[in-house]
């Protein structure tokens, strides 16, 4: 365990931190060592399949205390263990964790002790769809009476053959008639009443999920955002099958089932010698499709898997298409493409032949259960216990009653791979959100006190921290310039400063408020932040610019001005209207970083953070911008973080960050004479 987060530790270290034997090591031992050295240890009872993958590594025990490091689990299908005592790695299934049921939860941040009160369940899907039973209920009264209703075309049959024909009773014949017909207008209503519920329901339902998984996908904790592109895209369609599953179709098979009893004891009455051949089929049905569970379980999980890493290429390779062209790796992707198409339609075909052989075996038993109707009714009716009407509502009642028990064992066979994509959304929705600790709001405008105590960041499964022990203190109005070579955790100190991230270890103040006690949505209001690769979306100018809201006229023109994109708008002749394309397409590298800095200022932050704000401008334009950014920011606490030193001008005091740490700070030309000079360390 302490290997994945320091490297490789010696036995003899970790005994010397409890000054123990090898023999006295225990689980209060681990307690001590994560202790001394900084982490967080929790012990709890919780099985073992309800760990969250961002618990991971974790040290699991059995009812008999016998211990491994449960190490990995790629979507409930690779669980990867480590046994210390065999020192070896091994795979298990799923079910098999299930014998786990306490572990020993090892992390850094001691924040994450709060996502383990947080139930591990399915209620996020469940609860709305409990939320509309008033609808359900109408739809089971409504089902109800339908399938009273099939009854009375089979029941209306017996009685004409055995009663109508033989004595020529024409009058009952006409009541009867009538009587079915205004039963089948009845029938009609309430197939068509049950249908809209059940649609309006099903709308009302996919409206509810789709938005509430956008938002979680947009408020995700970064830290936490691990999933590739394709992976989210994929899991919108997940909910999607999962919620017609069990919110819709699933509803109105199960409501339908009871229609095979009403129906069998129908027959049980007429003849219960036939009856037996519906219910001995339909037990036959059931077994069958129960039995296919296990291959289709398996293909389900491959084609899973392939599916997201189809969505995964895909977007990918969209995204970089100028890219794969420069590069000529046309050849090579197109190659790639049709090995994972190829691979993906294989376990594709293969769950379709088991599902059609399912089908078609269903199909051929029910064509079983007329012929053994007929010919059990045949005897029977020799034996005087049955009549020819009554043989042919039986044969007419067994042909219905074995539908819904079709409809249930297909729902058996498709229940496997929903529940795969059920657990796959359970996992998204497990992870934690940025607002949902309920944070009050109402801080309105903060001056732009800013201060770092302590502050270090490890990103997950990394060993080493991106920033180590960082102390700042920034002063309100103060400017302050942020270098370093690449890769010493500057973007990433920008995405603490803006909550993206939290800190592993130590606390950020903003205004003296802890920024976890701060609502992202303050904060963001607070702050204003020109990333170092501006994310624009398809849309006009003026709709990338006024993200958050509505900007006037006279705002948004001055904005165009102040940040250079005024030559832009002129020659487009369309105003803030001109069309940026998709991902900024249409503009240059410079002029999207400059709308990202109109994005930035858009809001009038009290605190201004630049990352690289003259990327991609020529000398013209740059000199003109940093002229209108010292207009821009002379109230403003300004953090700029850039490689350029012409940029620098807009500071008075220079950080400088190397691996994670602070090597530099103070005034902007002593710390730059002392960079010039190569005696000093950078």
């Amino acid at each position: 365990m302490l290997d994945f987060y320091y490297g490789e530790v010696s036995v003899n270290t970790i005994l010397s931190l409890d000054a123990i034997k090898d023999d006295d090591f225990d689980i209060d031992s681990i307690f001590t060592v994560c202790e001394q050295i900084g982490l967080v240890c929790i012990k709890k009872d919780l099985n073992a399949q309800d760990i969250p993958s961002h618990f991971l590594p974790c040290i699991i025990l059995d009812e008999n205390n016998n211990s491994v490091i449960y190490r990995k689990n790629v979507a409930n299908k690779k669980i990867e263990i480590y046994d210390s005592l065999r020192e070896k790695v091994t795979e298990i299934t799923y079910k098999e964790l299930k014998k786990y049921n306490t572990a020993i939860l090892i992390f850094r941040e001691d924040t994450k002790k709060e996502l383990l009160d947080k139930a591990i369940d399915n209620n996020w899907f469940w609860n709305p769809i409990k939320s509309f039973w008033k609808s359900y209920v109408e739809v089971g009264v409504l089902t109800f009476f339908i399938n009273i209703f099939a009854l009375f075309t089979p029941l209306f049959t017996m009685i004409v053959y055995d009663r109508v024909v033989p004595n020529a009773a024409y009058d009952t014949l006409f009541v009867l008639s009538l009587g079915l017909i205004i039963v089948l207008i009845f029938d009609l209503v309430f197939k068509s009443a049950r249908s809209h519920i059940v649609d309006k329901t099903g709308k009302k339902l996919s409206i509810y999920f789709e938005e509430a998984l956008m938002k979680r996908v947009l408020a995700l904790q970064a830290q936490y955002d691990v999933m590739m592109t394709g992976a989210k895209v994929n899991l919108f369609k997940e909910l999607s099958t999962v919620r017609d599953f069990f919110a819709t179709r699933t509803i109105m098979q199960l409501i339908d089932f009871p229609f095979f009893f009403f129906a069998l004891i129908t027959i049980f009455l007429i003849s219960s010698t036939v009856a037996m051949v519906p219910l001995f089929i339909s037990i036959t049905i059931i077994v069958i499709n129960l039995s296919l569970q296990i291959p289709i379980s398996n293909l389900s999980k491959k084609h899973l898997d392939n599916v997201q890493s189809k969505h995964n290429f895909l977007i990918e390779s969209i995204q970089a298409t100028d890219t794969v062209k420069l590069s000529n790796a046309l050849s090579s992707k197109i190659f790639k493409w049709r090995s994972i198409i190829s691979h993906t339609e294989d376990v594709q075909v293969k769950i379709q032949k088991v599902n059609t052989f399912a089908i078609n075996i269903s199909q051929s038993l029910i064509q079983l259960t007329t012929i053994l109707v007929i010919a059990v009714g045949v005897f029977e009716i020799s034996n005087k216990n049955l009549s020819v009407g009554g043989l042919i509502a039986v044969t007419i009642l067994a042909s219905r009653a074995m539908v819904p028990v079709i409809n249930i064992s297909s729902m058996v066979i498709k229940f496997k791979e929903i529940k795969d994509s059920l657990t796959n959304l359970r996992d998204f929705w497990s992870l934690p959100l940025e607002n949902e600790k309920n944070i009050e709001i109402g801080l309105g405008k903060l001056h732009g006190d800013i201060e770092l105590k302590n502050v270090s960041f490890y990103f997950k499964n990394a060993k080493y921290p991106s920033l180590n022990n960082i102390n700042i203190k920034i002063n309100r109005g103060e400017k302050i310039g942020i270098i370093g070579q690449t890769g010493a955790g500057k973007s990433t100190l920008l995405k603490l400063l803006t909550g993206l991230l939290h800190p592993t270890q130590g606390s950020i103040f903003i205004d003296n408020h802890n920024i976890t006690t701060i609502h992202p949505v303050e904060i963001r209001d607070n702050i204003g932040v020109m990333a170092q690769e501006p994310f624009l979306f398809n849309g006009t100018l003026k709709e990338n610019i006024e993200l958050s809201k509505p900007i006037s006229k006279e705002k948004m023109m001055e904005l165009i001005k102040l940040t250079g994109l005024e030559d832009l708008v002129k020659k487009s002749g369309q105003g803030d209207g001109i069309p940026v394309g998709e991902r900024g397409s249409n503009l240059s590298t410079g002029q999207r970083h400059l709308v990202g800095l109109a994005r930035a200022i858009a809001n009038d932050p009290s605190i201004l953070i630049l990352d690289e704000p003259t990327t991609g401008l020529d000398v013209g334009l740059e000199k003109k911008l940093m002229i209108n950014l010292k207009n821009i920011v002379e109230d403003k606490t300004l953090i700029l973080i850039t490689h350029r030193f012409a940029a620098l001008e807009l500071v008075d005091k220079i950080i400088v960050i190397n691996d994670g740490k602070i090597v530099a700070n103070g005034p902007r030309d002593a710390v730059l004479q002392a960079l010039r000079n190569p005696e000093v360390k950078r």
